[in-house]
């Protein structure tokens, strides 16, 4: 056993390394690339710029209207992040702190939330967006993100379940009602894993390509996911602002790594095994 235990460290260290090398070739592939301009990008595909050429980003961000895609996924993200994030801790405080009846069958509820894609469920959520006038709206875009609480509340039960019991009936004795030691003590508690939460489902909610296709219609709402796709799926191939746009919608969330990446391992491991 503990023989296997290395071998199965160093095949787990070597996939790691190979998923990390294949990442930054691509994204220094895609840096590269958008650098040159679309006629030698069309002719050579592996070939160096010749020098160093910024009109691809002009182009986007002036003739493309790069700034109308960005102000709508920025919308999108805060409006979806601001439900998920009160209706999860709110779920997940009722789950974690009351014993009742139907708590195991609502968690596993939860859970199988993680099983199925959004995907089978999409043409009774379209007829009802639909039905509520919401269709082509961003609105209808950050309820269907929204709805998927089940990572957040697995997390943060997981978090609130592992909570002293002494820290409820001191609030309690205190004279704090239930909102007051959810709102005042339990939620600031819950913030390691609340930030977690907040920048997983960032990443998530950025890349999404299939709800805002579904759902958003017009081109002055659609997201900069929409916008790539819509350079490499027409009849002239604008790769050079397909490339300068990924790069730009990449530059969020390489942000996000750099200064957040330890923070999220903490808050997921203070959601598993805290207590």
């Amino acid at each position: 056993m503990n023989i296997l235990r290395p071998k199965r460290m160093i095949i787990s260290s070597i996939l790691l390394w190979s998923a990390s090398l294949f990442t930054l070739f691509v994204l220094v592939y895609m840096t590269y690339q958008s650098l040159r301009p679309k006629k030698e990008l069309l002719s050579s595909t592996f070939g160096w710029p010749k020098a160093l050429n910024f009109d691809n980003y002009r182009k986007l961000f002036v003739e493309a209207g790069f700034f109308t895609y960005l102000l709508n996924s920025v919308l999108i993200l805060v409006g979806s992040l601001a439900v998920v994030i009160i209706l999860s801790t709110m779920v997940a405080y009722g789950i974690g702190r009351f014993q009742f009846r139907f708590k195991r069958g609502l968690l596993i509820y939860f859970l199988i939330g993680l099983m199925f894609p959004l995907q089978l469920g999409i043409v009774p959520i379209f007829l009802l967006i639909r039905d509520l006038g919401l269709l082509n709206s961003q609105w209808s875009v950050v309820l269907v993100l929204a709805a998927g609480l089940s990572m957040p509340v697995f997390l943060l039960t997981t978090f609130f379940e592992k909570l002293p019991k002494d820290l409820y009936e001191s609030a309690k004795i205190d004279g704090a009602n239930e909102w007051t030691t959810f709102y005042r003590i339990m939620f600031p508690l819950a913030s390691p894993v609340t930030f977690s939460v907040c920048i997983i489902m960032s990443v998530q909610i950025w890349n999404q390509f299939f709800v805002p296709i579904i759902f958003l219609q017009s081109e002055s709402n659609k997201t900069i996911p929409l916008m790539i796709v819509k350079f490499t799926n027409n009849m002239m191939f604008n790769f050079d602002l397909a490339m300068s746009g990924s790069v730009m919608a990449t530059v969020p969330l390489l942000i996000l790594f750099f200064f957040f990446s330890g923070k999220v391992m903490d808050g997921v491991a203070s959601g598993g095994i805290k207590g």
